[in-house]
C-alpha cells in the first residue's frame, strides 16, 4: 500500500537534485574556460566535501532536536537561491571568491541532501519498499535539468567554448532553488523527535550503531569508494570533451548514467528481496569497477559515454539501497543524524581527499590522454568489493515494515509511540532489528 501524499515527498527529491544537477555536470567545464587550473579546481570540487563534512552532522541535530525539518530546507533554498544568482551574474570569476562563494553554497545546501531524505524515510508508511520509489524522482530530475541544460545551451548559441564559462546553468539553477525554497513550505511537518535527549545520549547512540558489524563494514567501505567519485564529475566531462564530445551535448552525455538509476531504483524492493543487502549492494560495487576498468582501456568515445550507464546502477544499488539499510538501523528519535553520518561518510571526508587528488592529476596530465586515472579507482573498487562480500555477514531482508504508529503524519501531533528500530525482521524486547547488508 502506498503512503498517501507520497508525490509531495516525490516532487521535493526531483527539485532538490534538479538545482545541483543544473550546474553540477559542467562546473569543471565552466572552471575551465574561466582559466582556473586544475589545482584550483580541486580545491572549488572539494569545497563540496568540507561542507559535506562540517555542517550534516549539527544540521541534523538541529531538526532531531530543535526546528522542523521542513523550515531548514526553506532557510538553506533561499539562501542559496541568492548565491547561485551571485554567481549566475558573472561577477565572481577569481579562484580565490570563486572558492570562497562555492563554499558557502555547499554550507547550506549540503546538509538538505540528508536531510531529505530523513524527511522521505520519517514519513513513508513502508520506508524498504516505497523510499526507492520516491528517491527515483530525484534522479529524473537531475537527467531532465540536463537535457534541459543542453537545449538552452544550443538555444543561446552555446556551443564554442568562450572565456565568460557558462553563467547560464548558474541563472537556471538559482531558478530551480527558488521554486525548491517555496515547494518546502507544502512539505509534511516533521516536528522534532528527539528534544528529550542531550547531545551526549546523541553521541552515544550514534556510537552503538557503528559498534555493529554489518554497519562498520558498510561504512567503510562507501568511504573508499566515494574517495572515487570525484572522477564521474570533475574528470570525466572534460575526459569527453577533449576526446570529441560537443560542448553543449556533455550535460546530456552525463546524465545517460540517470537511465539504469531509474531502472534500477523502480526494482529496489525486488532486489533487496531477492538478493537482500548484501547481493543488492554488491551489484553496484560491481558496476562501478567495470566501468572504470572498461574506461581504463581507452575505448572509443561511443563506448566511454555507454559505459557510464553502470555509475547510476552502482548509485542506485550501493548508496541508495545503503540509506534504506541504516534508516532501519537508526533509532527512531535520531534519523536525520544517521543520514548526516551516511553523507559525511560518502560525500564529505572521502570527496573531499578524492577531489583534491583528482585537481592535482588534472593540473599534471592532458585530459583524455592519461588511462592511470581511471585504473587507480578500478583498483580500489575491486579490494573494495572484496572486503565488502567477505566482511558483510548478514544477506536477508526481511519483509516486516515499520508501523504506520511510528511515521508522523502531515497535520498529527507527536506519535503516540516511537519505535527504537525500524525495518525489522526480529523483536527484542522494545528494539527491532533486521538482518543487513554491508
Amino acid at each position: 500500500m502506498k503512503t498517501p501524499g507520497r508525490w509531495r515527498l516525490s516532487t521535493m527529491m526531483a527539485l532538490l537534485y534538479a538545482v545541483q544537477g543544473a550546474f553540477w555536470p559542467l562546473l569543471g567545464v565552466h572552471l575551465l574556460e574561466l582559466g582556473i587550473d586544475g589545482r584550483w579546481r580541486g580545491l572549488i570540487f572539494a569545497s563540496q566535501a568540507v561542507a559535506a563534512t562540517l555542517l550534516p552532522l549539527g544540521a541534523g541535530q538541529l531538526v532531531d532536536r530543535l526546528m522542523p525539518t521542513r523550515t531548514f530546507l526553506v532557510v538553506s533554498y533561499a539562501v542559496g537561491t541568492l548565491i547561485l544568482a551571485a554567481l549566475g551574474s558573472g561577477w565572481i570569476v577569481g579562484p580565490g571568491p570563486l572558492l570562497a562563494t562555492f563554499f558557502l553554497y555547499f554550507c547550506v545546501a549540503m546538509p538538505s541532501h540528508s536531510l531529505a531524505s530523513s524527511l522521505a524515510l520519517r514519513n513513508l508508511d513502508a520506508p524498504r519498499s516505497e523510499f526507492a520509489a520516491v528517491r527515483l524522482w530525484g534522479t529524473v530530475g537531475w537527467m531532465a535539468v540536463g537535457w534541459g541544460v543542453s537545449g538552452l545551451m544550443l538555444a543561446l548559441g552555446g556551443g564554442r567554448a568562450r572565456p565568460g564559462g557558462m553563467h547560464e546553468v548558474f541563472w537556471l539553477a538559482a531558478g530551480l532553488s527558488a521554486a525548491m525554497a517555496a515547494y518546502c513550505l507544502v512539505l509534511p511537518r516533521t516536528p522534532p523527535l528527539a528534544r528529550e535527549d542531550g547531545g551526549r545520549t546523541s553521541l552515544r547512540k550514534g556510537l552503538e550503531l557503528l559498534g555493529e558489524r554489518d554497519v562498520r563494514v558498510f561504512l567503510i567501505t562507501t568511504f573508499g569508494v566515494f574517495l572515487t567519485m570525484p572522477l564521474a564529475y570533475q574528470v570525466i566531462p572534460g575526459y569527453l570533451a577533449a576526446r570529441g564530445m560537443p560542448r553543449e551535448w556533455v550535460s546530456t552525455a552525463v546524465s545517460i548514467n540517470q537511465v539504469p538509476e531509474i531502472a534500477a531504483l523502480a526494482v529496489m524492493p525486488w532486489f533487496l528481496g531477492r538478493l537482500g543487502y548484501k547481493g543488492t549492494m554488491a551489484v553496484g560495487l560491481g558496476a562501478w569497477f567495470l566501468r572504470y576498468l572498461v574506461l581504463a582501456a581507452h575505448p572509443p568515445l561511443w563506448l566511454a559515454v555507454g559505459v557510464g550507464v553502470l555509475q547510476g546502477v552502482g548509485i542506485a544499488c550501493f548508496s541508495i539501497g545503503g540509506q534504506v539499510f541504516l534508516d532501519g538501523r537508526a533509532p527512531a528519535t535520531h534519523r536525520a543524524s544517521v543520514q548526516a553520518v551516511f553523507l559525511v561518510v560518502s560525500t564529505g571526508l572521502p570527496s573531499l581527499l578524492g577531489s583534491l587528488a583528482a585537481g592535482e592529476w588534472l593540473r599534471r596530465t592532458v585530459p583524455g590522454d592519461d588511462p592511470w586515472v581511471f585504473l587507480v579507482p578500478c583498483i580500489l573498487t575491486g579490494a573494495l568489493l572484496m572486503y565488502f562480500t567477505r566482511g558483510f555477514r548478514s544477506s536477508q531482508v526481511s519483509t516486516a515494515e515499520r508501523p504506520a504508529a511510528s511515521r508522523v503524519d502531515v497535520d498529527a501531533g507527536p506519535p503516540q509511540r516511537i519505535h527504537t528500530m525500524r525495518g525489522a525482521a526480529a523483536s527484542v524486547g522494545d528494539q527491532v532489528t533486521e538482518t543487513a547488508d554491508g
